[in-house]
């Protein structure tokens, strides 16, 4: 597997640095099974998932592979998607879910 960090996703690591060795635990149980530890997300966030790292505070990612299976490779319109191989995981945001989401 191969791991791609946004921009976002970084700032977030330096925010919550508290917390920074549970971010990469979860990282890298998420990429040795991306699909088993996320959960596929809805909505404006179909074809990305979810996975918490503790209570009230969420990783969202996205899996090459599944996305493009699942037909959800048109919807999400990465810039990059056709020069990002099947086997990259792209992190891309983190945070407490109402702030993830931008529920307020």
């Amino acid at each position: 597997m191969k791991a791609k960090f946004e921009k976002a996703f970084l700032k977030g690591i330096k925010k919550y640095a508290g917390i920074k060795k549970q971010i990469e635990q979860k990282v890298r149980q998420i990429m040795e099974h991306p699909v088993e530890f996320g959960e596929p997300l809805k909505g404006n966030l179909r074809g990305f998932y979810s996975c918490p790292v503790k209570r009230n505070f969420i990783i969202i990612y996205l899996y090459c592979s599944a996305c493009r299976k699942k037909g959800d490779a048109e919807f999400v319109a990465c810039s990059d998607c056709s020069n990002t191989p099947d086997d990259t995981i792209k992190f891309v945001l983190m945070g407490p879910p109402d702030e993830v989401y931008g529920i307020k």
